[in-house]
């Protein structure tokens, strides 16, 4: 995923050095299925107005910053994977702190704090982009991540320099604002079949069915926890698992193929 190499893109491309700006700010950023709104919880702090890559800076990037990322998925990122992603972009060894399962909103958010001795890499970025010496060493910093609507999202902060605050009380604020698009149907994976695909009162039908002999249709909710299979009818259409909430499907075709997309109610 590439929030994990979230701090490293940011220094390269200068986001650390954004104007800070005096009056307190929020900012809505949209991504392709969703968006998000952070929103200062002090006087004194604002989010920058731009955004680099999956970079959001914080009083000018120099305080605190957080990152955030989405792919698709139904279920939550493998920690261990995450945790060496992040030594990988960061450098220095990363150690698991306190961790955490709280509801912010809607949603059910996990996290996970990091503590390093040092971070050679993100200080060297830093450091070059800044035009003075920072060596981060000795600190922490946090990884929020959730499931939701067949997209994981990923967000992470740290403070930059001695004395930063860690931007943790917005991110969290920001995460009960998280929205995805409002699309009715299907939200097609492929992104080439929608229009051969169609949903009409909790049956599946559509051109790529027919076309492609599905073998089997499973059903999944936004956990990742599987919720049953359609069953196919004598018209070729197949009904599926009734649920007032988003379901993540799976089309097994005959050829061995598949197709995935999230079905919104």
């Amino acid at each position: 995923m590439t929030a994990r190499k979230l701090f490293a893109s940011a220094c390269l491309s200068g986001a650390l050095l954004l104007p800070c700006v005096a009056k307190a700010q929020g900012r809505t950023f949209h991504g392709a299925n969703y968006d998000i709104t952070f929103q200062p919880t002090a006087k004194t702090s604002a989010w920058d107005t731009v955004k680099t890559g999956n970079i959001i800076a914080k009083l000018g990037g120099l305080y605190g910053m957080a990152t955030m990322g989405a792919a698709a998925g139904t279920s939550l990122p493998n920690l261990d994977s995450l945790t060496a992603s992040f030594s990988d972009s960061l450098g220095g060894t990363l150690k698991k702190d306190s961790t955490k399962t709280i509801m912010l909103g809607q949603y059910e958010v996990h996290w996970q704090k990091y503590t390093y001795d040092t971070l050679p890499k993100l200080s060297k970025l830093v450091s070059d982009a800044a035009g003075f010496t920072v060596m981060l060493k000795n600190g922490s910093f946090r990884v929020y991540y959730l499931v939701s609507g067949g997209y994981q999202f990923t967000l992470a902060c740290m403070s930059i320099l001695s004395g930063g605050i860690a931007p943790y009380p917005d991110v969290e604020e920001a995460i009960k604002t998280l929205r995805l698009g409002l699309q009715a149907g299907i939200r097609d994976r492929a992104r080439t079949v929608t229009r051969d695909l169609w949903i009409r009162d909790g049956r599946l039908g559509g051109a790529w069915l027919e076309a492609n002999k599905p073998t089997a249709i499973e059903a999944f909710d936004t956990r990742g926890f599987r919720m049953g299979t359609g069953v196919l009818d004598s018209k070729g259409t197949w009904s599926l698992p009734v649920s007032r909430q988003e379901m993540f499907l799976r089309v097994r075709a005959a050829d061995g193929s598949s197709l995935q997309f999230v079905v919104h109610p």
